[in-house]
């Protein structure tokens, strides 16, 4: 005889809500298809939320059998336990009581031992970046709320699911937590599908509404180059267009143009943002950093978000939108359109770049032309350079440029030099200056028509080169004013002769010289050799290493006034090693270093050899 049995014996007596037993594994499995289909952030809040609920649920289950808060805390432990979900729990807990059924604070620390959640995680995921027990943490977060009757959030702080040794966890009243878990509590209250596709579907009508202006804009720029338009055009478009005040400068932030901006502002933020280049580039505190990428910098009164200008792979200045501090603009969003303005600018500079060789290389050939007497007339000189746009019956300085690269006494090479001809010529475009740029014996020359303050004009040019070649040491001579161009190889010589006595200063004029240019100018270079020869008698020997350390001594003592400590400081002598070398030029030389009319008169000579080319010291 077979017994039936109804279904109806076995009915549940909880009003509905059953307990369902489940492996570690299929939950695993159920947890992995969350993740993969709703993407990990809805997953972690799915999963909060379903610990909540389980917590909520054992929490109204324990209240029904006791009222007492420090017995139902008790109890947690045991309860979750039941649920599977960890082998063992260790915790503690501080609770501060307004009265003897009200909490005022709670403090609770503790750590899971072998957490599923994290077990199930490193199996199908592997390591994560953040915690993972996120059916754990909803758990206790709604067990406690539920039995304290206020809002308790449990934050896991360490997790084996993110590499770390355990997992563990804090509990706090949500009050206490403050700003730290305002991001947290977002996963708590659930959100319909129907709300996060609205959100998603804002998002991407607003970003295709964003790609739709950078596209007219930058139709609008290309048009704009295309037609004809040169940097201050691009610049003053892309101001009216977009009402943010732009720059475009050098690699040494020096201006190009500018538009949405008065002079005086863009000079006083221009500083501003120099001095603070110049603070944080401590690799090289005298130089500024080169930006290859988009950057946004924010100094104290102002925001940049700067985008390199490159044409043919090298960067040759950069784009700048400027933020004010009360403007109430961001530069978060405006990033595709400064790119968009440095390509322009690219465009119009490649453009310009292709004629602009073409034209510096007839000037350079023109200039050596003249140098090596290929012109039979000065007529025929100034009539060429009339086509050239330059007026060679005015007066003109000529610049003699050198370079070393640090660290190295090779000789430089002409691949060098040609890039250093484009850079200093593309440099007197932007400025607006005039030269006939060249080779000379291995120096770049420049023929420079007559202008106000050379000299500063000259720093600045230095100065470029030095950000442009941060490896190299540059020296510069410059000539006296030129009246005729049938003087120019007199001139060139003045340039070289100051080039060779930039010892001290990177910058040299022939004029400053004094007696000793004259000396040079009066063309009696054998004269000087004799006297030389005849006052410095062994130590004129210039190819002998030991001579050349002698005179080395000689000249800094002499240009030093006789002064001991601070010639032992150049020298890095000791003072004996220092006295052992003076005692031994005066017996070499048979003189008094310590008569005046004598010394002036061998620091007169050294000079002299110096700008001559015979000794370099």
């Amino acid at each position: 005889m077979r017994n039936l049995v109804k279904s109806d014996d076995h009915r549940s007596t909880d009003d509905g809500n059953k307990k369902i037993v489940s492996t570690s594994a299929a939950f695993g499995l159920l947890r992995k298809g969350l993740i993969e289909n709703l993407g990990t952030k809805r997953a972690k809040g799915f999963l909060l939320r379903y610990g909540w609920n389980l917590g909520v649920s054992d929490a109204e289950e324990a209240m029904k059998t006791s009222t007492s808060i420090h017995d139902l805390l008790n109890q947690a432990s045991i309860l979750h336990l039941g649920t599977g979900h960890i082998r063992d729990i260790q915790s503690e807990r501080i609770i501060e009581m307004s009265d003897s059924e009200t909490i005022k604070s709670i403090l609770g620390k503790g750590k899971w031992i072998d957490s599923f959640e994290a077990i199930e995680h490193l199996k199908h995921h592997g390591k994560s970046n953040v915690p993972v027990c996120h059916t754990l943490t909803g758990y206790a977060s709604g067990y406690m709320s539920t039995v304290c009757r206020k809002s308790v959030i449990v934050r896991e702080i360490s997790c084996t699911g993110r590499g770390d040794a355990e997992c563990c966890f804090e509990a706090r009243m949500q009050e206490d937590w403050g700003i730290e878990i305002q991001e947290e509590l977002k996963f708590y209250h659930e959100s319909s599908i129907i709300e996060e596709l609205e959100y998603t579907y804002e998002q991407l009508l607003e970003q295709r509404n964003y790609i739709e202006t950078v596209s007219k804009f930058h139709k609008k720029l290309t048009e704009s180059v295309s037609n004809g338009s040169n940097l201050q055009d691009i610049a003053d478009s892309s101001f009216k267009l977009l009402r943010i005040p732009i720059s475009i400068e050098d690699l040494s932030f020096q201006k190009i143009v500018y538009a949405g901006l008065s002079e005086e502002e863009y000079i006083s933020l221009n500083k501003n943002l120099k001095e603070n280049l110049v603070r944080k580039n401590r690799n090289n505190y005298h130089l500024l950093p080169v930006f290859n990428e988009t950057t946004r910098i924010k100094t104290e009164n102002q925001e940049r978000l700067i985008t390199p200008i490159v044409v043919q792979k090298k960067v040759i200045g950069y784009c700048t939108f400027l933020y004010l501090k009360d403007a109430g603009k961001s530069a978060e969003n405006d990033i595709m359109f400064i790119e968009r303005v440095a390509n322009a600018a690219s465009l119009y500079l490649l453009n310009e770049k292709t004629s602009f060789e073409a034209l510096e290389k007839m000037k350079g050939y023109f200039l050596e032309q003249i140098l090596k007497g290929q012109y039979s007339s000065r007529e025929e000189v100034i009539k060429r350079g009339r086509h050239m746009g330059f007026n060679l019956g005015n007066p003109f300085y000529i610049s003699a440029i050198d370079y070393k690269e640090k660290g190295k006494t090779t000789q430089n090479s002409f691949d060098h030099y040609d890039q250093m001809l484009e850079t200093i010529a593309k440099y007197l475009d932007i400025q607006g200056y005039k030269a006939l740029i060249g080779q000379y014996e291995g120096q770049i020359i420049m023929l420079i028509p007559e202008m106000a303050k050379i000299f500063p004009k000259m720093e600045k040019i230095l100065k470029h080169l030095e950000t442009t070649y941060p490896s190299c040491q540059f020296k510069i001579g410059i000539s006296d004013k030129s009246e005729d161009i049938e003087s120019l190889l007199d001139y060139l010589e003045e340039s070289l002769i100051a080039l060779r006595m930039s010892t001290d200063k990177k910058i040299n004029g022939f004029k400053d010289l004094g007696i000793v240019g004259v000396l040079i100018n009066s063309k009696n270079v054998s004269g000087i050799k004799k006297i030389a020869k005849q006052e410095l008698g062994p130590l004129y020997k210039l190819s002998d290493v030991k001579q050349k350390e002698l005179l080395k001594t000689l000249y800094v003592f002499l240009s030093n006034g006789g002064k001991l400590q601070q010639t032992m400081d150049d020298l890095s002598l000791s003072m004996s090693g220092l006295m052992y070398r003076i005692n031994k030029i005066e017996t070499l030389i048979n003189k008094d270093l310590r008569d005046s009319s004598q010394s002036y008169q061998l620091l007169l000579i050294l000079d002299s050899l110096m700008a001559l080319g015979e000794l370099e010291i």
